[in-house]
């Protein structure tokens, strides 16, 4: 009996000698040598020094060195796995990358404690060269990772004229800083960042002088940018866009959705789209906050100094823009022109020209950079966004230089919210207290308006040529007291306005009174008598 127990024991510790190591998650120490890491249809094998192919399917990758690199080769169709544990490696001083990919496949890098990544010249700190995906990711939370690129070289991305592309962070705490002309996150010297996707973690991208913080290198576009989740902060070096292209390069295709987003472009980029001489368009907010800050003749959101901003819609989310120097909140950079901007559902807006200089006027809130004629500076000519779909939403104007945190709007655009009519029963419930005023097309149906509110003005207008501004005096009188002095009604084919205390004068508080406008004929009622001689001769 003790025999047959002896040799049982041998065959199970053979049985576990013969099974992958994988199973263990070795770690390997990258003091002893280059490590070298290749997944293909055979596996994933690990080399370094005299041991090589050795089956794990998931190293982890720990230890210090000055002198040693990782590098990851993915075949086609595979994904190479790797975990960084506290790894910090430096290949500054051997001109080195520090972890570099290859191949057509896949790469995901798990975040394990404290990792730091530093390259030598013309490399990304993390270069990423394989035509497939890289993925970081922090499945325990308690991950972080800080690269930082050589001269022309990304933070995590591509090394010099190398593309940062399809680059996906979900999690962990990544500080990504791009050497001279290299992006944060993105494309290093003359190379784009693309297919860049963030959806949780904390990240932290700086790009190196020309480059933008996530996106294009220098003379670099930044493109496919999508942001759904996490906390992100974006600085572009000179010239770049805190998100979007470096000098030279437009950012477009951008979109946030949610999370946190502060970004902030360097001398000449826009916060959000064009790098210096660089476009911005088809940039879509739909939800989260975010914070864009345009550098010194960049737009908040659109083009960098020299370029104009277009195709720009938010839709959701809570968005502060302000311009740099003569930059528009939202549109063109310096010199250039804002388009085809939609603020619309219950987007909540705050937007801000800059400033003016000695030689140019200051940008528009929404619109057109400022400029100079002759010698006379021209500030920024705003244009109207498209807000016909705008409901709950707001959009705030502040003065260039104003404190948007403190001091009070210039002008305020809401949105006309007309909330569900309940089907009516024979027995209707009692109905809610009536509005303040309604607009009507003239059969008591509600049409869609636009207000502003500013300096004891409300500004009225509705994109028909038959409309109606109806309600009760009461009503009035509640406007009234909140400030309003004056009521301008604007129709297609007519403009109308009186003081709220000459209606006030002119009948009970319980009569209803009706604006009506016609194309371009004006009658005013209230109750049964006509008095359109309160309103103001034009």
């Amino acid at each position: 009996m003790k025999h047959r127990r002896i040799l049982s024991g041998l065959a199970a510790l053979m049985l576990a000698a013969s099974l992958p190591m994988s199973a263990l998650a070795r770690e390997w120490d990258i003091a002893d040598g280059d490590i070298t890491i290749v997944a293909d249809n055979d596996g994933q094998k690990v080399s370094q020094g005299t041991e090589n192919d050795i089956s794990d399917d998931n190293p982890i990758i720990i230890g210090n060195s000055a002198t040693n690199t990782v590098s990851i080769v993915a075949e086609k169709d595979r994904t190479a796995n790797v975990t960084l544990s506290g790894a910090n490696i430096d290949g500054s001083t051997t001109g080195n990358a520090a972890v570099s990919t290859t191949g057509e496949g896949n790469v995901s890098i798990e975040l394990d404690g404290d990792s730091t990544l530093k390259s030598g010249s013309t490399h990304a700190g993390l270069e990423k060269n394989n035509g497939g995906s890289l993925t970081i990711a922090d499945e325990d939370k308690n991950g972080k990772l800080t690269a930082e690129g050589g001269g022309y070289g990304a933070g995590i991305g591509g090394g010099y004229n190398g593309t940062g592309s399809d680059i996906t962070i979900s999690g962990g705490e990544v500080k990504a800083t791009g050497g001279s002309y290299g992006a944060g996150i993105g494309g290093g010297n003359r190379g784009t960042g693309s297919d860049i996707t963030i959806s949780g973690g904390e990240v932290e991208a700086t790009g190196g002088t020309w480059s933008a913080g996530i996106g294009g290198g220098n003379r670099g576009t930044g493109s496919n940018i999508t942001i759904s989740g996490g906390e992100v902060e974006a600085a572009g070096g000179t010239w770049g866009a805190g998100i979007g292209g470096g000098q030279g390069g437009s950012g477009n295709k951008i979109a946030i959705s949610g999370g946190k987003v502060n970004a902030t472009g360097g001398y000449a980029g826009a916060g959000i789209g064009g790098g210096e001489n660089g476009d911005g368009s088809d940039i879509i907010i739909s939800g989260g906050e975010v914070k864009a800050t345009g550098g010194s003749y960049g737009a908040g959101i659109g083009g960098g100094c020299g370029d104009s901003g277009s195709d720009i819609t938010i839709s959701g989310g809570e968005v502060k823009a302000t311009g740099g120097v003569n930059g528009a909140g939202i549109g063109g950079g310096c010199y250039r022109d804002g388009n085809n901007i939609t603020v619309s559902g219950d987007a909540k807006l705050k937007v801000q020209g800059g400033v003016e200089d000695d030689t140019d006027g200051a940008g528009a809130g929404i619109g057109n950079g400022g400029s100079n004629a002759y010698g006379s500076q021209i500030p920024g000519a705003e244009v109207k966004p498209d807000t016909s779909g705008l409901t709950t939403g707001r959009i705030e104007y502040y003065a260039p230089g104003a404190d948007m945190d403190k001091d009070a709007p210039s002008q305020t655009i809401v949105g006309t919210y007309i909330p569900p009519q309940p089907a009516r029963e024979a027995a209707a419930p009692a109905q809610p207290a009536a509005p303040l005023y309604r607009v009507t097309d003239g059969d008591g149906k509600d049409v869609s308006y636009e207000t502003t509110w500013r300096d004891g003005v409300l500004t009225v207008t509705v994109e028909a040529d038959r409309a109606v501004l109806t309600g009760r005096l009461s009503g009035i009188a509640s406007l009234q007291a909140q400030g309003i002095e004056r009521i301008v009604f604007i129709t297609k084919g007519a403009t109308s306005e009186f003081l709220t205390a000459d209606l006030l004068a002119a009948a009970p508080a319980t009569e209803r009174y009706a604006l009506t406008h016609d194309g371009e004929t004006v009658t005013f009622t209230a109750g049964e008598a006509d008095v359109s001689g309160i309103l103001v001769k034009a």
